[in-house]
């Protein structure tokens, strides 16, 4: 492999595992998603590879609400 593909590589490679980690991240945390069952979610995440964190992250986050902890923000 030519030097320059792998100068290309590493930011790419970079760019996919930190969109991974936040998207399993957030898949962990999150209660809804939206369009497919949560562990359909986990499969296009780690099957699809950049498309798939992409995907999840744009269309598979369900609606969240903010519990209220007694106090009121302005």
């Amino acid at each position: 492999m030519d030097s320059q593909m792998i100068l290309l590589a590493i930011p790419l490679v970079l760019i996919e595992l930190t969109l991974a980690v936040i998207a399993v991240v957030d898949w962990a945390r999150r209660r809804t998603y939206r369009m497919l069952p949560r562990w359909g979610w986990l499969v296009v995440i780690v099957v699809l590879g950049i498309v798939g964190p992409t995907l999840y992250l744009t269309l598979g986050r369900g609606e969240e609400r903010a519990e209220s902890d007694g106090r009121d923000s302005l």
